[in-house]
């Protein structure tokens, strides 16, 4: 199921939108947005470092539903578009 985790002592948050997906390679957006993808292509997940310090959605691949799930995970973290 699609959700988002956040490691506090990390200061990370990681979406998953696949269930079955492996990760086979990562793009990285920036420092601190990295993208997972499947053998495939498809996008497995996006982790964002340094969360706490606001979660960038600008060309984050399908950024409507990764903040749907930033917003059902319990935690508060600023959004930047």
């Amino acid at each position: 199921m699609p959700n988002a985790t956040y490691d506090a002592d990390a200061d990370v948050l990681y979406v998953k939108l696949l269930d079955d997906g492996n990760v086979a390679r990562q793009t990285f957006l920036d420092d601190l947005r990295i993208i997972d993808h499947s053998e495939d292509g498809s996008v497995v997940g996006i982790e964002f470092i340094d969360a706490s310090g606001g979660v960038d959605l600008a060309e984050v691949p399908f950024a409507e539903q990764v903040e749907e799930l930033i917003g059902h995970s319990g935690h508060s973290f600023k959004l930047l578009v």
